[in-house]
């Protein structure tokens, strides 16, 4: 067995550890494909991002489809990363408009990482816990994100947002 086809194996069962607990962002698993999955269509609930701007007001959405898929010939390598795409609305410097997620400039290309630490990493960004946005996707997201960043990160707290979010795995 190759090692691409082991961390494919070894992701797989990553992911659905993070899909089994009963914590506060829920991860589930719609749809996959390959033996061991090369494509996944994910729904993250109870994680607050924000769906649109208008006239300065965000609309929030606590529930997100990602689909991961394209998983490079050399993956895992260092840097080597499938291909994330938000498929409901989201506003985010680093999601393009179409939905597909840029990770340029940041430590995800370099490091080897399991899927589901990638799957995290989507979730903390939707939350806007990260906030180093580097050359974005979306500008107009990234200069109304600098603009409010007192709103950061979100919530799904009943705290509407004021304590940082506790950043369990489900």
């Amino acid at each position: 067995m190759s090692i691409r086809q082991k961390r494919l194996e070894n992701d797989y069962r990553s992911l659905q550890k993070i899909c089994a607990f009963n914590e506060i962002v829920n991860v589930k698993i719609l749809e996959k494909s390959g033996q061991p999955p090369e494509y996944y269509r994910i729904k993250i609930s109870n994680c607050k991002g924000v769906e649109s701007v208008i006239n300065n007001t965000p609309k929030y959405r606590t529930e997100h489809t990602i689909v991961i898929k394209d998983f490079p010939f050399n993956y895992p390598d260092p840097g080597v990363l499938p291909t994330v795409r938000i498929e409901t609305p989201i506003f985010h410097p680093n999601v393009y408009e179409h939905g597909m997620v840029c990770f340029g400039g940041n430590e995800l290309n370099t490091l080897n990482q399991p899927l589901n630490a990638l799957v995290k990493r989507v979730i903390s960004m939707i939350q806007y816990e990260i906030l180093r946005f580097g050359m974005p996707a979306n500008s107009a997201a990234k200069a109304w994100a600098e603009r409010n960043k007192h709103l950061f990160p979100l919530s799904t707290a009943s705290d509407g947002g004021q304590s940082k979010p506790k950043l369990i795995w489900r």
